[in-house]
């Protein structure tokens, strides 16, 4: 590729020069440039290699369309692989470097290799050849060859956050279309979101020769984009909306710069009353043979180099069309002063854009297509199929438009074929869904803009006038090409980053590959990193003409969230730690920081003991256990599950989960359980408070939380549809203390509760919905630690106030705050289980001593079958168990030797799962030991790092084996 700077033009800042670097060589930008429009500037021409066949590649589009610029970025943030330079924003310093070639991309000696193994290489080689000696002999290598670079080994520094918030419009897209919207919404008083992955507001107003409203259209959309912030709407740029899913709930991804000037990360989910889909349309190239080289990109990205950027992608442009908007490209080019020839595939394109081009200066050829494109890693001429040619370096290609339409398609929206559009439309958007502009199929500017000005008045009934559009031609027009009838389809590429041919979907089609997501994995065609946006439209029509079907019969394969690629860390949120896990904190979190927490990660940050109880973590957790035994302990419980199951079909439904009997649950009832997977491990554990009969909470535990509110949802979902049931994960909503010991009653008395809290009114396993000091609040009286236990819930807004509260009223008391360590010791010394330390992958309910229960349960739940099998039924299984030394200390971990073994190595029968040094009941354990409920009283060794002990086995209750304090 031969582009270069045009002097004038574009909207960059040509005050200012950018130093960057490609491949090593040294190369100038300005503020303003993307990496694309950089590199064409100075020439770049080969900037990687294609996957399969590794032919050179330069660039193709201006943004997420481009399936061919994918490179390693390095900048003050470090190495990123499998970046679109399109999408990469120049900053001085930058040091971009090609991911595929070697030794580089221009002298590929792979090439060499490939070019002789090409013909072999059809569609399904490798089902069809890689099979003898077995697969595994290819699979190293073939994995070694995939990829765009290998992902860095260091942290990225930027600064990310995770942001939540709901609105009353959100337009996706600050195009013509959704620019219209968002004035049309002015004086309605909706509170509305605009949205766009640019880095400015006005999509191809930007670039385009149009007046809007008498003003040059860039200049319109600033002045629209100005009254819609004044007046409170709410501008998101460099915002990739990423996934839309039920209830109208969308991730977005924003690229900001913070307070420091460095590029920062906000993690969006939104949920909008109204959505209006104005998300545009990329252009289609056209297919012919080698339409592949360098030189070659998407007619609209010429527009937008030249418009946009002031960067022209070489000395000598052709273009290649079927329908007016090519001629939109030859005008552009001409303002330019850029040699221009122009080849339309009809023969009969209208008049107006014939004189208009020609006035311009631009050579025209109508009726002929391109048969050839001559050049290798420099497109240097065309051959036509009437036997002339044209001499030039680069060659725009204008094959229609595809619309946008993949969030909708997220959300079960079927695009469909719209022949007069020639492209997939989705013509039945979800509910609360509007669509507008290129989005719909529509290509002329004025109804992109009377769209978008309709629905906003429909939604909000706005102040606003309808914008009136001037432009010099129009761009509709077209008669679809989906492949040259001149040209070798061997050597026309429909997906150029897989390397998917012609030729490659007429084998499919003679192969009877007639379903197009079959098509899809037996030529891998729109199963790169572009998804397709360019490719898919083409190898549609390709195996429609193949078979002799419409292509509407034919169909589209199925878009997936996300929409463009995005960071683990932009998901995961910014983290001190190694970890993908959210950083979270309970509402009370400063409360806990004031009185000395010391904070362990638990997937939520949780004070594993407090300072101010002991001089170090041994002396504060005696203390604390100490206070829960004799007077009071405070614990924050906000992080425990909280679902809500509500329905007329609750009851039933998640009767079907747990294994205790919940059909008998009366309203303001509790009972604990344990569910299973479909195999019989148990998965989780907790209570159950029937609230009413449509309505029951239940309470997973803190590390499942949401596994279990996805595993509800699945089953809903996937295997009872039919029932009438809604599931509502509401942990964070609610914070939730534990008020356990002796006083327990007394500081609740304390806290003017709106119910009567006295042990007949309230006895233990009860679940009441009232109000506490005047806040509402969901009181359970269930215990974890054995003692006179009650747990409050109240709205998260009140949490810092209620653990606040609390421990101030229970100073006369002695009350005493509570971590997660003492609070684990405490309910060892009532032989509670601890899921996951106390099971492992094997441990089924009958296992924990919960086999009465199952065969009490009449009906089904998930894993009742499995557990019905004699497996679970024999003697070796491992079972939960209590130990008490009889000489040395118990170890976590250490394991049960055989009978008759007092050293090792020996056959081992179980393992201990918990430890504790308890104040009252000394060195207790718990253990899943082969048989163990029949080895109550017997001894077993123990071996633990590098010493054998003894220990006696006994049932895991060490503290008030008859619940007398449980019941006070």
């Amino acid at each position: 590729m031969s582009g270069f700077r045009l002097k004038t033009g574009g909207r960059i800042d040509r005050s200012r020069n950018l130093s960057f670097a490609f491949n090593g060589k040294p190369m100038k930008g300005h503020p303003g440039d993307t990496l694309a429009s950089a590199l064409l500037a100075n020439g770049a021409g080969v900037v990687g290699r294609s996957f399969k066949y590794h032919r050179p590649r330069g660039i193709y589009a201006a943004g997420v369309d481009d399936p061919n610029s994918m490179l390693e970025v390095t900048d003050a943030y470090g190495r990123e692989p499998g970046l679109r330079a399109g999408q990469v924003q120049l900053v001085d310093g930058l040091n971009a470097r090609s991911v595929t070639g070697w030794p580089s991309p221009s002298v590929d000696l792979v090439s060499g290799f490939t070019r002789f193994a090409a013909p072999f290489m059809t569609a399904g080689f490798y089902y069809k050849t890689l099979k003898w000696p077995n697969w595994s002999w290819y699979e190293e290598a073939i994995r070694k060859a995939a990829g765009f670079g290998s992902a860095a080994n260091t942290v990225d520094a930027r600064k990310r956050e995770q942001h939540h918030d709901t609105c009353d419009v959100l337009i996706i897209g600050a195009g013509p279309a959704g620019l219209a919207a968002a004035n049309s919404l002015k004086g309605s008083g909706r509170k509305v979101v605009l949205v766009d992955h640019a880095a400015c507001v006005g999509g191809t107003l930007r670039w385009e020769d149009a007046q809007v409203d008498g003003q040059p259209g860039a200049d319109w959309t600033e002045t629209v984009a100005q009254a819609f912030q004044a007046e409170g709407g709410q501008l998101l740029l460099n915002t990739f909306v990423t996934g839309a899913y039920e209830g109208n709930f969308f991730t977005m991804l924003e690229s900001r710069i913070d307070e420091k000037g460095l590029v920062a990360e906000r993690n969006w989910k939104l949920r909008a009353e109204h959505v209006v889909l104005a998300t545009g349309s990329v252009d289609r190239p056209l297919v012919c043979q080698n339409n592949d080289r360098p030189g070659v990109l998407l007619s609209a990205a010429s527009r937008q180099f030249i418009g946009e950027y002031g960067v022209s992608p070489g000395r000598s442009l052709a273009i290649f069309t079927n329908n007016d908007s090519g001629y939109l490209t030859a005008l552009a080019a001409r303002r330019a002063n850029i040699e221009t020839t122009l080849i339309d595939a009809r023969v009969r394109p209208s008049e107006e854009h014939l004189d208009s081009a020609r006035s311009a200066g631009a050579q025209i050829k109508t009726g002929v297509e391109v048969s050839n494109i001559i050049g290798g890693s420099q497109v240097r001429g065309l051959v036509l199929s009437d036997g002339g040619r044209v001499d030039c370096d680069v060659l725009a290609l204008a094959g229609g438009v595809t619309p946008i339409v993949h969030l909708a398609a997220h959300r079960g929206a079927k695009p469909r074929y719209d022949s007069d559009k020639a492209a997939f439309v989705c013509p039945d958007l979800p509910a609360g869904w509007s669509g507008a502009g290129a989005a719909t199929g529509e290509r002329e500017l004025s109804v992109a803009l009377s769209q978008g000005h309709a629905v906003g008045q429909a939604i909000g009934s706005g102040s606003a006038s309808a914008p009136t559009a001037q432009v010099p031609l129009s761009m509709g027009g077209i008669e679809p090409l989906w492949q040259t009838k001149t040209g070798n389809p061997k050597k026309m590429f429909v997906d150029m980053q897989n390397d998917v041919k012609a030729s490659d979907i007429a084998l499919a089609a003679r192969e009877n590959y007639v379903s197009v997501e079959h098509l899809k994995r037996y030529t891998t065609l729109g199963m790169g990193t572009d998804q397709g946006r360019t490719s898919n439209i083409n190898g549609i029509g390709i195996l429609a003409a193949q078979k002799g079907l419409s292509i509407d019969a034919v169909g589209t394969t199925t878009f997936r969230p996300p929409y463009t690629a995005t960071r683990m860390g932009a998901i995961a949120h910014h983290r001190q730690k190694d970890g993908f896990a959210p950083r979270r904190y309970m509402p009370a979190h400063r409360d806990h920081e004031t009185n000395g927490a010391i904070f362990e990660d638990f997937g939520w940050e949780r004070p594993d003991w407090f300072s101010c109880n002991g001089a170090d973590r041994e002396d504060a957790v005696v203390v604390e256990m100490g206070a829960v035994r004799n007077s009071v302990g405070v614990f924050d419980a906000s992080p425990l599950g909280k679902i809500e199951v509500s329905g007329p079909d609750a009851r039933a439904f998640i009767n079907r989960f747990y294994v205790s009997n919940l059909a008998t649950l009366k309203p303001g009832r509790i009972r604990y359980s344990v569910m299973c997977h479909d195999d019989g491990i148990i998965f989780d554990d907790g209570v159950v408070a029937c609230v009413d009969d449509n309505l029951f909470l239940a309470g997973p535990t803190s590390g499942n939380a949401e596994v279990v509110a996805a595993w509800f949802e699945h089953w809903r979902q996937t295997e009872w549809p039919d029932m009438k049931v809604a599931i509502a994960p509401v942990t964070s909503n609610w914070a939730a203390i534990a008020l356990a010991g002796p006083k327990a009653r007394d500081l609740l008395t304390s806290l003017e509760p709106g119910f009567d809290v006295s042990a007949d009114a309230m006895p233990h396993m009860r679940f009441i919905e009232s109000t506490l000091a005047g806040a509402p609040a969901r009181v359970a009286r269930v215990s974890f630690t054995g003692e006179l236990q009650y747990e409050i819930s109240v709205p998260a807004r009140y949490g810092h106030s209620l653990m606040e509260t609390a421990m101030r009223l229970g100073v006369p008391l002695g009350a005493k705050r509570i971590g997660m360590e003492a609070w684990l010791r405490l309910r060892l010394e009532k032989g509670y289980l601890h899921l996951g330390s106390d099971t492992n992958g094997r441990t089924t309910p009958l296992d924990i001593g919960m086999g009465g229960v199952v065969a009490k349960k009449p009906t089904d739940f998930i894993g009742k079958r499995t557990l019905s099998l004699p497996y679970n039924a024999s003697d070796n299984r491992e079972e939960l168990v209590g130990l008490k030394p009889v000489d040395l200390p118990i170890r976590i971990g250490a394991r049960v030797l055989a009978d008759g073994h007092a050293s090792v190595p020996a056959p081992t029968i179980g393992n201990v799962t918990s430890v504790c040094e308890s104040p009252d009941a000394g060195n207790i354990a718990m253990a899943l030991i082969e048989g163990g409920s029949n080895r109550i009283g017997q001894r077993v060794k123990l071996y633990a790092e590098g010493q054998v002990s003894e220990a006696e086995i006994c049932i895991p209750v060490f503290i008030d084996p008859k619940n007398e304090r449980l019941h006070a």
